[in-house]
């Protein structure tokens, strides 16, 4: 069998995705935050030529922007002062802390993307669906939320398109008026379908008994191997985190970017942990072209 990172148990996958959130919540490091972003966005060009991330570029990027500009207005601390205008102090530190903190938001947003693809509805009912199965109707309905809402709002820009309401064009109050009646829709189409949801799960007795679920996910020796790798590598890097590694203190007095020995050892272990579902398809890559 050629392994690949999908065809893993939902446990294994799932304990690589909530590893890989604990670690760009943790490693609050600019540049340990950009190794991690770079291997994200390697992956996404490697799976599929960044399709799943092209719809999110823009949002990614005027988020980004809004947090490194608008933190320096409302956060004047720091001892590297890079201008002055009026009485407001500009500093080095407002910067890199608005910084730090849109690296990490884009990373979480670029793993979601992956997670939703690999994650299947399917698969987190079967993890959880027995256990917690509220949980796992909330996680579901959280995780769809956004892509759902994106691809409703889409729909409806088509509709209204088609009757010559554009957001795209006239004045700005224009478009403000536009853009609420877009919103409006959506409301309304969101509640109606929420409405028929609920309705369709009472019909079928959702939550009036202990649920059953078809299981034909299996557990084989590659789980176990894999699931070893990647509690090893969560292991040492956690282990060199809580040493004071991969976090960048920048109040009151802040730290040299420069890094040490143990940084580039947990460095080299973040490149081999975020890339791991491409190493995978890569091993089995090479394991076709021997056997064939």
């Amino acid at each position: 069998m050629i392994l690949r990172f999908e065809q893993l148990h939902p446990f294994t996958t799932f304990l690589y995705y909530a590893g890989a959130i604990a670690i760009i919540m943790l490693m609050l490091h600019p540049y340990y935050l950009c190794v991690i972003l770079f291997t994200l966005l390697l992956r996404e060009f490697v799976y599929d030529r960044f399709r799943g991330l092209r719809g999110w570029f823009i949002f990614i990027f005027l988020t980004a922007l809004i947090i490194v500009l608008v933190n320096p207005f409302f956060n004047q601390r720091g001892l590297h002062v890079l201008w002055e205008f009026g009485d407001r102090r500009f500093t080095l530190e407002a910067f890199l802390y608005g910084g730090i903190t849109a690296l990490s938001l884009i990373g979480i947003v670029t793993l979601f993307i992956s997670f939703n693809r690999v994650m299947t509805p399917n698969k987190l009912l079967f993890l959880f669906a027995r256990i917690l199965p509220q949980f796992a109707l909330l996680l579901m309905l959280t995780l769809r939320f956004i892509p759902l809402m994106k691809r409703r709002l889409d729909d409806i820009a088509s509709v209204q398109q088609s009757k010559g309401i554009s957001i795209t064009s006239g004045k700005w109050n224009e478009k403000a008026k536009k853009g609420l009646l877009y919103v409006q829709v959506l409301l309304t189409y969101s509640l109606e379908e929420a409405i028929q949801t609920a309705d369709s799960m009472k019909a079928r007795g959702y939550g009036t008994g202990k649920r059953s679920s078809y299981d034909h996910f299996s557990w084989y020796r590659s789980d176990y191997f894999v699931a070893a790798l990647i509690i090893g590598c969560l292991l040492i890097l956690f282990y060199g985190r809580f040493n004071g590694y991969g976090y960048l203190t920048i109040y009151p007095v802040m730290d040299s970017l420069q890094l040490v020995g143990a940084d580039w050892f947990l460095l080299s272990f973040i490149v081999v942990y975020f890339l791991f579902p491409l190493w995978l398809e890569w091993g089995g890559m090479l394991k076709w072209r021997i056997l064939n």
